[in-house]
């Protein structure tokens, strides 16, 4: 190799690492910056398509835009403020119990349709005509029997079993399923039973509680043993 082609080769390798660490440099200054809300929702909504307009309510209710705003660090006012409004949105299923049938809770547990956006068409749009499911093993274990599992949330295996069934571990269950943000203002948990979007009715939920909690429900049972 003769000395200009080598000269050609270092030039070449100084102007590329000038361009890495000129663009380092410019990623840099942008992580530095905040975006406004409506900025955020525009890039949202020029990104995802939803079937109606009304499904935006569920990403720009008062308490995600405290949420957001603050960087999940809500003021003790703000704190208070949530709590009690969320609070006030958890009913009881048609039926009154916080405890519905296990067999179909498992379903709910186990399924993964809903709250995707995107338009009929699409292959993975929500069927409207379908139930949705809770999808909870995209954060949970909970059956141990169940092959996979996430880890984003904390496992609720033997769930039951550690905590009882009382009226108290009832209504706790259900009360947080229904919308965590009662209990923790900023919580990533899906408020599965609030509003107009819900993802899951109350009866639903009773049976995600009945799921968790009933004695002859797998959460609650050792593992099997496979061949």
């Amino acid at each position: 190799m003769n000395k200009r082609t080598i000269a050609k080769l270092c030039f070449g390798l100084i102007a590329i690492l000038t361009s890495i660490a000129s663009a380092q440099e410019d990623d840099s200054k942008d992580r530095g910056k905040s975006i406004s809300e409506s900025e955020f929702l525009s890039a949202v909504k020029s990104s995802f398509k939803v079937n109606n307009d009304a499904e935006w309510k569920r990403f720009t209710d008062p308490t995600l835009t405290i949420c957001n705003k603050t960087m999940d660090r809500p003021s003790g006012a703000q704190v208070k403020q949530i709590l009690q409004r969320e609070k006030s949105s958890i009913t009881l299923p048609k039926h009154g119990n916080y405890m519905g049938n296990w067999e179909k809770g498992k379903i709910w547990v186990e399924g993964a349709h809903g709250g995707r956006i995107g338009l009929p068409g699409f292959a993975d749009a929500d069927n409207p005509a379908k139930p949705n499911g809770a999808n909870c093993y995209a954060c949970h274990a909970v059956d141990p029997n169940f092959p996979q599992n996430g880890n984003m949330g904390p496992s609720l295996t033997n769930f039951g079993k550690i905590r009882g069934q009382s009226t108290a571990i009832q209504k706790y269950t259900y009360e947080y399923i229904f919308n965590a943000k009662a209990f923790n203002p900023c919580s990533l948990m899906p408020r599965f039973g609030h509003g107009e979007g819900h993802l899951l009715t109350a009866e639903q939920i009773a049976d995600v509680v009945a799921f968790l909690l009933d004695p002859k429900s797998p959460v609650n049972l050792p593992k099997r043993d496979t061949p």
